[in-house]
């Protein structure tokens, strides 16, 4: 189970990185809940998968305008740990009229269940940061 618990997770970061509402969606089991920062604009805890559905489009419209296709790459490394998988990642944005970028390290941990995530929490390295990046986008 722990292999296909990594996959499930790798198609999320991939769907994730595409844009793809519905494969990220797809990874989560119908109880999902999502934790993240408070202080972002698509942050709080998240429950079901429309609770999902609205902090992938909050994530999304925080963000597309700010990462280009290189800017979504999350050069993700997998660590698996049975019935949870814990991926480190990188946030990045670039405001492209300014140059301004953003690269910050993440920590996010799933717990799994039958193969889905059931609960997901991210862990910023910096939320001071991200939030300045986001107010100062021109």
């Amino acid at each position: 189970m722990s292999r296909e618990n990594v996959e499930n997770t790798r198609r999320l970061f991939q769907a994730v990185e595409d844009r793809d509402v519905a494969g990220v969606l797809a990874a989560y089991a119908p109880e999902i809940i999502i934790r993240d920062a408070e202080s972002l604009p698509y942050g709080g805890v998240h429950y079901g998968i429309e609770g999902a559905k609205q902090h992938v489009e909050g994530a999304a419209r925080t963000w597309d305008d700010l990462q280009p296709a290189a800017e979504r790459k999350m050069d993700a490394v997998f660590l698996d740990s049975g019935d949870y998988v814990t991926v480190l990642w990188r946030l990045r944005g670039l405001e492209t009229s300014s140059g301004r970028k953003l690269d910050l390290p993440v920590v996010s941990v799933y717990k799994m269940h039958g193969g889905k995530i059931v609960e997901s929490q991210m862990f910023y390295s910096d939320t001071v940061t991200i939030l300045q990046f986001l107010e100062n986008k021109q």
